[in-house]
């Protein structure tokens, strides 16, 4: 009689595995901090892109002022002035240095070099934009200029 007993048990089912869903929550946990990284990180990358568009339009004009320059459209005396004007936004408005905004001559070229970290505007190509300018033939180098102007838009931020 137990033979037939034993004969009529089933054989061990193992109960099925843990499913993935629901997952556990230290996975909610480390999924909230990975969306919370992602956002701060966007908003950080948001930030800075928006910063630095002043620069980026302020470089754009002034090589557009350089190519005009360079065509004939725009005599040495005008890419002067347009070009020193740009600077004078950017210092004034972009990187809010308004006792900037008087400033011409030699105490303008000081507060550029401030910012260029040299003495090119001072005493290089960029005397120009001092007093020079106001000179009926004002002797630029445009090339050397411009790359004056444009190093010194890519070093500041505001």
């Amino acid at each position: 009689m137990q033979t037939d007993a034993l004969a009529q048990l089933r054989d061990i089912h193992l109960p099925p595995g843990p499913g993935w869903w629901p997952p556990a929550p230290g996975w909610w946990l480390l999924a909230l901090a990975a969306l919370g990284g992602i956002a701060y990180l966007a908003y950080v990358l948001f930030r800075r892109y928006h910063k630095g568009r002043p620069m980026r339009a302020a470089r754009a004009s002034l090589q557009t002022l350089y190519e005009d320059h360079q065509s004939g459209r725009l005599g040495a005396p005008e890419y002067v002035h347009q070009s020193n004007e740009l600077l004078k936004r950017v210092v004034v408005h972009s990187l809010g240095r308004s006792e900037a905004g008087p400033a011409s001559g030699q105490d303008w070229l000081q507060i550029l070099d401030g910012y260029a970290g040299g003495v090119d505007f001072t005493r290089g190509p960029g005397q120009v934009l001092g007093q020079a300018r106001f000179l009926p033939n004002p002797q630029v180098d445009a090339e050397a200029l411009q790359v004056l102007m444009d190093t010194l838009l890519r070093k500041v931020t505001p």
